[in-house]
């Protein structure tokens, strides 16, 4: 209920998320104005589906050619040797990747495995569950799935495009697209395919981020330690308050 896809047009990095805090604020701006919040929270009810922040990448040569979609040699992925490349990079740093792109503790309350959000370390093609998302179609493309708008999405792109381009510059190896609706995989299934499992908490999120050194160069070395300190104060102040479930769960225990 009241829930609203918003989608922006492609953009280079630093214009996109220009665009996105731009939108952001003028959507609250225009519900103020009527006496309603426009809330873009990962998940504002337990009840209802949650709210995340898809970011769409190709990769595009001087000449503005696109170098994304495969070239013929039939892979399944159905991207180029330069796009697999990109995306197998992104899967080597998917855990701190999320940690960056979904920072805070309600981000893990829509993180969870049989949700519409993922929670496996896997690409697919057309396939929901998965982090990354090749849709289907002509214009291949790289879908993150993970992310929310909790995030800052000058630091998130910068640590996306630092994680692509480590796997161009290894030449990582990408391999076959996940099959299946992993959200409700059995979990020994997903074990003996091999997909790893994202961070479940905040507390661990945080510290992929921090044990990933190709991500926290890209923040730098005063931003991505003062990141760190903000969102791991955040979290314990989440952990002194008393809610209101643990009131109804243990007031009269």
């Amino acid at each position: 209920p009241g829930q609203f896809e918003v989608n922006l047009r492609h953009a280079d990095p630093l214009q996109a998320a220009d665009w996105l805090v731009a939108t952001k604020d003028a959507v609250r701006a225009v519900a103020r104005e009527d006496g309603i919040i426009a809330s873009f929270m990962p998940k504002p009810s337990e009840t209802m589906g949650g709210c995340g922040n898809h970011v769409h990448l190709s990769l595009w040569d001087r000449a503005g050619a696109g170098v994304t979609e495969g070239d013929g040699d039939g892979h399944p992925s159905g991207l180029s040797a330069t796009g697999r490349a990109f995306l197998a990079g992104i899967l080597a740093h998917a855990r701190a990747l999320v940690g960056l792109g979904a920072p805070t503790v309600n981000s893990y309350k829509r993180l969870q495995p049989g949700t519409w959000a993922p929670a496996h370390a896997a690409y697919a093609v057309g396939n929901r569950s998965s982090l990354v998302r090749i849709p289907g179609g002509a214009r291949r493309r790289i879908e993150f799935r993970a992310s929310d708008n909790t995030n800052n999405p000058y630091l998130f792109l910068a640590g996306l495009l630092a994680a692509g381009l480590d796997g161009l510059g290894r030449d990582l190896p990408l391999g076959d697209p996940a099959q299946g609706d992993l959200g409700h995989m059995d979990p020994a299934e997903v074990q003996r395919l091999g997909v790893a499992v994202l961070p479940r908490t905040a507390g661990e999120a945080l510290a992929a981020v921090e044990a990933d050194p190709v991500v926290m160069a890209a923040l730098g070395p005063v931003v991505g330690p003062e990141w760190l300190r903000v969102k791991r104060n955040e979290l314990a102040a989440y952990d002194t308050v008393v809610g209101q479930w643990e009131r109804d769960a243990y007031l009269r225990g």
